[in-house]
């Protein structure tokens, strides 16, 4: 397909979907070229790729749309993945291993596909229309489940030599000794055990719960919040000392517990780092990586209609 079919004319108005494929989940966004969201949808999450392009179908009629005006599509994948090439180098929790995702979907949907990282996506996202809106520099930390982050210097997105940037789950402690490798992919990571959803709700309750507690004045819980910011400032001020970026922004679902620690959070960050950063909370939300990755195939999509056919 010519650069000409796929890029987004002023002529008659085109919009682009994104698709950020969860554990749980599947989120759904539709845009226009402006940023303008025009519909969403959830669903259980599947790996059966007709059911996804199905799935898309149902999101642009629900929006009135016809799959004629979605000019391409982009996917969020849990996962290492390769952009050029299409090809998710690892994603555990669908088994994949350089499994050719976009050859794949691309079949069933029928568009121009381009997929990235997840929480790349969501950085865009809040590049596009969220908090980073105006900032060149920055970093998303994605606080799920997982611990995650996506570097965006000079307006671009820093996706490493092998598509590997921004992973801090592996961030290591200073506790670590011995002679056997404490980092593994697909296992969580020596920061990602300290300062992810799943080490909070490992104290009997989720971390939506214990958050609860500690604004109830909970002695208990206010022992883990401590610690959980504690730790967490200490990653973030080796981010910020490394990169210098002009803004840190959370998201991921237990940044939707996290106001009430944010200035404690801030205090300790500067304690440990000279360098100054502003660190904020995703203004998107849940919908960060759907978006962002209508963002990434509006991109893409315009790289393709700039480059000439050879």
């Amino acid at each position: 397909m010519s650069g000409s079919e796929v890029g987004i004319t002023a002529a008659e108005k085109q919009y682009v979907m994104g698709v950020d494929i969860g554990g749980t989940k599947i989120l759904y966004a539709i845009a226009d070229a402006e940023g303008q969201i025009v519909h969403t949808r959830k669903e259980q999450t599947t790996d059966d790729f007709h059911v996804i392009a199905e799935q898309t179908a149902a999101c642009a009629a629900e929006a009135g749309l016809r799959m004629e005006k979605i000019a391409a599509v982009g996917f969020g994948i849990p996962g290492i993945t390769d952009t050029r090439d299409g090809v998710v180098i690892e994603a555990p929790a669908f088994g994949w291993n350089r499994f050719p995702f976009k050859e794949q979907i691309a079949v069933h949907v029928r568009k121009p596909v381009f997929i990235n990282n997840d929480v790349n996506c969501a950085a865009l996202g809040e590049k596009w229309i969220g908090t980073a809106k105006n900032c060149a520099d920055f970093v998303f930390i994605a606080i799920g489940t997982g611990v995650g982050s996506a570097i965006v210097a000079n307006g671009a997105l820093v996706q490493g030599s092998g598509y590997m940037a921004g992973e801090i789950g592996y961030f290591v402690t200073g506790e670590e000794s011995g002679d056997t490798p404490v980092n593994r992919f697909g296992q969580f990571g020596t920061f990602e055990k300290k300062t992810s959803g799943l080490a909070l709700s490992g104290h009997g309750m989720t971390s939506r719960q214990l958050f609860e507690r500690y604004l109830q004045g909970d002695s208990g819980a206010a022992v883990i919040i401590d610690r959980f910011v504690s730790d967490l400032a200490a990653g973030i001020a080796n981010v910020v000392s490394l990169l210098n970026p002009g803004m840190v922004v959370i998201g991921g679902g237990v940044s939707g517990s996290m106001q009430a620690v944010l200035d404690q959070l801030r205090a300790k960050v500067a304690r440990l780092t000279p360098v100054p950063a502003e660190i904020v909370l995703s203004s998107l939300g849940e919908q960060a990586g759907a978006v962002g990755a209508a963002a990434y195939a509006l991109e893409q999509a315009e790289l393709l209609k700039r480059t000439p056919r050879r």
